[in-house]
């Protein structure tokens, strides 16, 4: 591994997000969020475009939760 990188948040940016509600600062996350799997799952859909839906959702959590992902699916049945 590299070297050990800690980013600080800019002060403006600090004084913005201090403003915010808690429930404002969680729709952002939860935005971010949003976006990030839409982008993860079209590049999926791009270098597989022959998978079904399943099989790209299976992958998306493979991607984010590795080998956690097979005890998600196994317990959601």
């Amino acid at each position: 591994m590299g070297q050990l990188r800690i980013e600080v948040i800019d002060r403006v940016y600090a004084g913005i997000l201090s403003r915010k509600s808690a429930a404002e600062r969680i729709a952002m996350a939860d935005a971010s969020h949003r976006t990030a799997r839409s982008m993860v799952l079209s590049r999926i859909g791009q270098l597989h475009p022959e998978w079904t839906e399943e099989q790209r959702q299976k992958e998306f959590l493979w991607r984010i939760l590795g080998h956690g992902a097979d005890r998600y699916l196994a317990a959601r049945g």
